[in-house]
């Protein structure tokens, strides 16, 4: 004797639940609030990674904004330090003058930005110097606060469960009413398969 009590509940459950997931499916939601694309933070500190070519050493170094940290011949100083928001893509910017000490050194005054190191490039044959990230407490320019977002208006519903009748004339067709052949032929045959 077979048992399909259990695949009968279950299924009963389903068919109950179908109303209350057509109006969930139904249910416009907002969406998340982002910031702006061109919206960042200033924090008060920059980090910046530092290679010596000669001896291949890294330092990173925390250097906050507005003061100068030395490296071996190497000043550093961040005029400003500048980070995206947790609601966009991670990426921080930093105006940084950098000065080698060594006769006919290297300089550099501009941004650099983590995301994008080649757009900032400080041309020694001695450093590398990269843009990590910034960090400390948070500085002009303030992120503004968020905006609510809007539900989309849902679509009107009719309160009837079946679908609409099509429109349109299907008198071409000999087979209109009959919804198991399909009103289109389609243009390739498929291999594989029985007509």
């Amino acid at each position: 004797m077979r048992r399909t009590a259990p695949k009968a509940v279950a299924c009963g459950v389903v068919l109950a639940a179908m109303p209350m997931l057509a109006q969930a499916a139904g249910t416009a939601l907002a969406p998340p609030a982002v910031y702006a694309p061109d919206t960042w933070q200033g924090k008060n500190t920059a980090v910046v990674r530092v290679l010596d070519r000669l001896d291949a050493h890294v330092e990173v170094l925390s250097v906050p904004v507005g003061t100068t940290a030395h490296y071996k011949s190497l000043d550093i100083t961040p005029s400003r330090c500048l980070q995206r928001p947790p609601t966009l893509s991670p990426d921080a910017a930093a105006w940084l003058a950098l000065q080698d000490k060594h006769p006919n050194g290297a300089t550099f005054q501009g941004w650099m930005l983590a995301a994008e190191p080649a757009l900032g490039v400080f041309e020694s044959p001695v450093y590398d110097v990269r843009m990590v990230r910034c960090e400390g407490a948070d500085t002009e320019p303030m992120l503004p606060p968020l905006p609510k977002p809007v539900a989309p208006a849902a679509p009107p519903t009719s309160g009837s469960d079946t679908a609409p009748a099509p429109t349109g004339d299907n008198s071409s067709s000999n087979h209109a009413g009959n919804p198991d052949i399909p009103d289109a032929i389609p243009d390739k045959q498929e291999t594989g398969g029985v007509y």
